[in-house]
């Protein structure tokens, strides 16, 4: 397997090619990649109005979409129309727990480990270093098994080249089953059902639902070569 180091993308939405260029899979890295930008960051105006268009083409362009990926994108939509102060309030109240009646931040160790940075967290550390990936300085020094991270991981996995990998090493495909099945199978439907609780504005509510639809799509796929 050929790899770089670099850091997993705060990918720009605003410059990417149109959303005509996705089929009706969810499963694609640049959905992966969007996902975890705008779980990894505060709102902006450009990114949400990138975000909104996005979502919105999709809807328009794809000949067929399951149901909750389009109730997803529309939510996106829908949500990405709200003031960004009402946005930036949503995000802080989702993703930082504030207050009791938020969920945890999402990180997996929060779900499956039991607290902040346990052996979860080390050892999709040591998954993103097989990969040559540096988390170190990820947007906001956020620890490894944060969702926005894995989402991206994951993103990255699929555009990786894996010809080159020794016979003794896991290739690409292994990786992704790993992430999925061990990981994020495990722990995003709880955090996924901690988020409904709190009742999410539109726009993160749609943002998680379709990084779940993603994540369960992408694991049926792979499971069934298995």
């Amino acid at each position: 397997m050929s790899s770089t180091n670099t850091e997993p993308e705060t990918d720009d939405p605003a410059s990417r090619e149109p959303a005509d260029s996705l089929d009706e899979s969810p499963v694609d890295a640049r959905v992966y990649r969007i996902l975890g930008e705008q779980l990894l960051a505060r709102p902006d105006r450009e990114r949400v109005d990138a975000v909104g268009a996005w979502a919105q083409e999709w809807l328009t362009t794809a000949e067929s979409l399951p149901v909750e990926i389009q109730t997803a994108l529309g939510r996106i939509v829908d949500g990405s129309e709200a003031d960004i102060e009402t946005l930036r309030t949503a995000y802080t109240h989702l993703f930082r727990g504030v207050s009791e009646s938020d969920p945890d931040p999402p990180y997996e160790s929060m779900y499956v480990g039991g607290g902040f940075y346990s052996e979860t967290t080390t050892e999709i550390r040591q998954g993103y270093r097989w990969a040559g990936m540096d988390v170190d300085t990820a947007v906001g020094n956020e620890p490894p098994d944060h969702l926005g991270l894995e989402l991206q991981f994951l993103g990255e996995l699929m555009t990786m080249d894996d010809t080159e990998a020794d016979s003794d090493e896991p290739d690409v495909e292994d990786a992704e089953w790993w992430l999925l099945d061990e990981h994020l199978g495990e722990w995003l439907p709880t955090y996924m059902a901690r988020v409904q609780q709190a009742g999410p504005h539109d726009y993160y509510a749609g943002l998680a639902e379709l990084a779940l639809a993603t994540v369960k799509s992408h694991r049926d796929r792979l499971g069934e070569r298995r």
